[in-house]
């Protein structure tokens, strides 16, 4: 008798599936994680007159050759000389070079500090006075590099008026309560109060975007890098502005759908851009023309009998009836012309909301813009439960 084998394929455990399913998930999260986390930008909190300035962690150089070091401190002695001389371009380029050779230099970084000072560019001597404190530790330096900082914020704190700063504290308490549209507020009373005020347009700009607004918030986090191009966060920022404007690229209605959708269901163009209003309108316009069609009559009535003037004709005398609607086609004519302006007021109020979000600048080119009042409006755009309405807008930047 011939042997067959026989074969069993079982089927699947389903636990088994779920569980492949949930490492999948997992393993694409791990993946996916940090690249979502790095998209997030924090808030700055450090404000002008919130306290003594303090400033990052710097890691410890290494010391050059004691040649280096010789030829470091010749060129520090010739800066002293050039800043006796008011010759500060040439003191900061010589001091500069004598950090590269020897970046542990304490004296060096300060002295290089306050040259940066003394030339107006503050950010700079900024930075280097918190060099100084990093390397000098507890000495004589570190406390005038200090005392340096204190006094460059708290001139800071004056050029800043006290709504503008009331207004960003206010903005940080409401970040605290996690109430992100009181935020944006806030930060925007500040921005406005103090146009110059970088930290204010950052926050602005960090609130905008946990709201998901991407195209406001990239011109606020655009107008931040236009005022401090050389922010330590410049690349991070820059990348996040790429982000939130292909976002805001892609979170505009397609045109093309509201136009079909506004075509054969008036003001549906209209509600699917995000507009009540208007499809309200186109809505009761249709209405109208339609309902004024079909109820405005004719009725010629045959009677029996002569009828005479201002009289009506006796219901058992009516030998024929006939109703005529003379504006029933010129309704509907309208109804429809009113049904496909408004789909292509939709359509092409989309695609202007689109070409608005991919016009707006790159980091890049902030530096070639030209400066100057730019005029925008009219504009009509609904929000959740806000409507806004701007007639004219005037723009600096």
């Amino acid at each position: 008798m011939p042997c067959r084998t026989l074969s069993h394929r079982g089927r699947p455990d389903p636990t088994s599936r779920r569980a492949a399913l949930f490492l999948f998930l997992l393993s694409a999260m791990t993946v996916l994680a940090p690249e979502l986390v790095a998209q997030e930008l924090p808030f700055q909190r450090d404000y002008p007159g919130a306290g003594p300035s303090t400033c990052p962690v710097f890691e410890a150089p290494s010391s050059g050759s004691e040649e280096a070091r010789a030829q470091a401190g010749q060129l520090a002695s010739s800066a002293a000389q050039a800043v006796i001389l008011g010759d500060l371009e040439r003191a900061g380029a010589l001091l500069e070079r004598a950090a590269e050779l020897d970046p542990a230099s304490a004296d060096v970084a300060y002295r290089r500090a306050r040259v940066l000072e003394d030339s107006g560019e503050t950010e700079e001597a900024v930075v280097e006075y918190c060099r100084t404190i990093a390397l000098a530790g507890d000495g004589s330096g570190a406390r005038d590099a200090q005392a340096r900082l204190d006094a460059i914020a708290a001139a800071e704190r004056g050029s800043l008026p006290d709504t503008a700063l009331a207004a960003f504290q206010e903005g940080l308490a409401a970040v605290d309560e996690g109430s992100y549209r009181a935020a944006a507020e806030a930060f925007a009373v500040a921005t406005n109060q103090a146009p110059s005020w970088a930290g204010a347009a950052y926050n602005r700009g960090v609130a905008l975007d946990r709201l998901g607004q991407s195209a406001d918030a990239a011109g606020a986090l655009l107008r931040y890098l236009e005022l401090r191009p050389d922010a330590p966060d410049a690349i991070a920022v820059s990348q996040r502005i790429g982000q939130l404007q292909s976002l805001a690229v892609s979170s505009v209605p397609s045109p093309g759908a509201a136009l079909a959708l506004g075509t054969l269901l008036p003001g549906v163009g209209h509600f699917y851009a995000g507009r009540p209003v208007g499809g309200f309108t186109v809505l009761a316009l249709v209405g109208g023309a339609v309902a004024a069609g079909f109820l405005i009559e004719d009725v010629n009535i045959r009677c029996l009998n002569p009828v005479e003037g201002g009289g009506t004709c006796p219901p058992d005398q009516v030998v024929s009836r006939e109703t005529e609607r003379p504006y029933m086609m010129a309704g509907l004519g309208a109804a429809a012309a009113v049904s496909v302006v408004g789909a292509v007021e939709a359509f092409f109020e989309l695609r202007g909301r689109r070409a608005r979000a991919r016009a707006l600048p790159s980091p890049s080119e902030l530096e070639t813009a030209e400066a100057g009042p730019v005029l925008e409006g009219p504009s009509l755009s609904t929000r959740f439960d806000r409507v806004d309405l701007s007639l004219l807008r005037l723009r600096f930047r």
